[in-house]
This record gives structure tokens, sequence and C-alpha cells, in this order.
């Protein structure tokens, strides 16, 4: 399973770039991203709301089932493959203080679990 919560440091002294093939995968997640926080807002706004209240949730994708809790103050995303020989992954974000935060990190966090 991908621990997506803690990104890889590298040092400084050693040359990191991406290849032309992963500059591509990583533009069409952004845009898949970016798309879905525009286009399901709504639906991840009423989903976060649910969330709040029931501190579970599980949704689907085509690829995916997506089950959302909290752990240890963290909102934490298990995803887990329908098609055999894909790879499970899991992220977790800090909880923030507000209302209005707790509901826009989810809402982003829906979206970055949907679009893969």
């Amino acid at each position: 399973m991908r621990d997506m919560s803690y990104p890889v440091i590298m040092s400084s002294s050693e040359p990191f770039e991406l290849t032309p093939e992963e500059k591509l995968q990583d533009l069409e997640l952004m845009t898949r991203f970016f798309n879905l926080l525009n286009s399901e807002r709504s639906r991840y706004e009423l989903e976060a709301k649910e969330f709040m209240v029931r501190e579970a949730l599980a949704t689907e994708t085509h690829n995916y089932v997506l089950r959302y809790s909290i752990q240890r103050e963290r909102y934490i995303c298990r995803g887990k493959p329908k098609i055999q020989g894909s790879q499970s992954f899991s992220t977790e974000i800090p909880i923030p203080t507000t209302e209005q935060e707790k509901i826009e990190a989810l809402v982003e966090l829906f979206a970055q679990s949907e679009a893969g």
C-alpha cells in the first residue's frame, strides 16, 4: 500500500527530474483534480458534512473503493482497487480547526482521492 501522506524528500545533491511520461502523468492528474474540484464541489461539500457527522464515509470510482475515516486527529482515505493488479493507497491530512477549513480540506481530499 502506497502511503501518500509523507512525501519523499531527496537531498539537493541528488539531481531529480521527471521523465516526459511522468510529467504528462502529473499534468493529467492535476487536471483531473482541478476539474473534479470545480465540477463535483457541491457533492463533495454534502459528503464532507455527512462525513463530519458520521466520522466515516465510503464512495466508489470506476477503479477504486474509497473509505474515509478519522484517526489520531487526521482525516484518512484508503483506496482499494477494483481491478486486480492495481495498487492500494492511503492518504492522510491533519484536521483543521474551523468548520469551513474542515469542509475545504475534505473537499480537496475527496477530489485528490478520486483524481487518482
